[in-house]
């Protein structure tokens, strides 16, 4: 399955260029990783009420930049289920329509929300990953 969000790019996000500053790409890839959680049933409004799947870090963020956005407005980013480990999980990333603007992928390690320590998975996420594994 791949997951299609589109990320509002506003104005203040480009450079001195006028392009989209590359730093910008990771908050927007964030910002689909969130949507497909809240898709999935997994929306929180207060940070306490987050599901123990979420208690997460990113431990590594591989992009290619390969055209530049030019301007404000909607930059849609596909998000695939590329690998699950006992602990972590690697999501690919394609940001753009007709033209890709960058591609990559994204590791995140599950968290003990007490210790910060890596976690497992829970049955539900390791289920819906593998169900949705392109």
């Amino acid at each position: 399955m791949t997951f299609a969000w589109d990320s509002p790019v506003f104005f203040d996000e480009l450079d001195l260029n006028g392009t989209l500053h590359n730093s910008r790409f990771a908050v927007h890839v964030e910002r689909a990783q969130s949507a497909l959680f809240e898709e999935l049933g997994k929306g929180w409004a207060r940070f306490g009420d987050r599901d123990p799947d979420l208690h997460y870090a990113v431990r590594e963020l591989h992009v290619e930049f390969l055209a530049a956005v030019t301007a404000p407005g909607p930059l849609r980013v596909e998000l695939t289920f590329d690998r699950i480990g006992t602990t972590s999980a690697v999501y690919g990333f394609r940001c753009g329509g007709d033209v890709t603007y960058a591609k990559g992928y994204r590791v995140i390690v599950k968290t003990d929300p007490v210790t910060g320590k890596p976690a497992p998975w829970s049955d539900w996420y390791r289920e819906t990953f593998l169900e949705n594994q392109s």
